[in-house]
């Protein structure tokens, strides 16, 4: 009786330690920015830029280990698609590059404090880093906002666009093409109010409400201005990938008639 006894209370408090070693699951030290953990660990690289403003933006390659940020990579593009190198003019700008990704490592989250001497890229770097976390956690819907896209290089120059979304829907677009102003001090402008082929002025008023009104990059040509108008295609449709739409294009919805 007694030894039947003892049995019991040693089984009832091998699953009363067994109960208080489970993990609370509501309890998340990580905070709202950190990568959450979906029971198998999210291991990775992810990339993703930030919103754009009429200085560039920047963008994040971030490393995640067991749902750990162990990794952040940054590059910030001037707002005509140069990246800011080794030969940028201001320090700080060189610091905050070196400090900003041991910051979000150390931290495991995009909440993490400016570098006080270069806030707009913090901010910017910030945003990035935020994106591929939820990139990271498995968030596939394009982000809203202003994104900046660049196009590949024609004969000569590129475009730039800047595109505004929101709930999947193009709001606004904002077109300039870059051209070179010093080929040997690599010094580039965008064609303003000067440039003296009118077409491409009436292209450059015309092709934003293509694309609004497409919701797309895959709109009719400007007919006297063919060349500028593919080179904002295809940078309308780069701001779109940034903004995580697969190739630019919207997601369609499935017709449950199908039709």
């Amino acid at each position: 009786m007694h030894k039947n006894i003892l049995i019991v209370a040693i089984v009832t408090m091998l699953m009363l330690s067994l109960i208080a070693c489970q993990p609370d699951e509501d309890n998340d030290p990580n905070g709202d920015n950190s990568v959450a953990d979906n029971g198998e660990g999210i291991t990775g690289t992810y990339h993703a830029s930030s919103e754009a403003d009429d200085s560039g933006f920047v963008l994040a390659e971030v490393t995640f280990e067991d749902n750990e940020i162990t990794d952040v990579e940054l590059e910030e593009y001037t707002d005509k698609g140069i990246t800011k190198g080794d030969d940028y003019g201001w320090e700080p700008f060189h610091e905050a590059m070196q400090e900003l990704p041991d910051r979000f490592v150390e931290a495991d989250s995009a909440d993490i404090e400016a570098y006080s001497e270069a806030t707009a890229t913090s901010n910017k770097a910030m945003g990035a880093v935020e994106k591929a976390i939820q990139r990271a956690e498995g968030e596939t819907e394009p982000f809203d906002g202003t994104f900046m896209g660049i196009s590949e290089e024609g004969e000569d120059g590129w475009g730039i666009t800047w595109v505004t979304l929101e709930n999947d829907e193009i709001q606004e677009v904002q077109l300039e093409e870059v051209q070179v102003a010093d080929e040997e001090d690599n010094e580039y402008e965008f064609k303003d109010d000067d440039y003296e082929w009118e077409p491409f002025h009436e292209a450059q008023d015309e092709m934003p409400e293509r694309f609004e009104e497409e919701n797309s990059h895959e709109v009719d040509t400007y007919s006297e201005a063919t060349e500028s108008s593919e080179l904002w295609k295809d940078a309308v449709q780069d701001a779109l990938n940034r903004a995580g739409r697969e190739n630019g294009e919207e997601e369609e919805e499935d017709d449950e008639n199908g039709e």
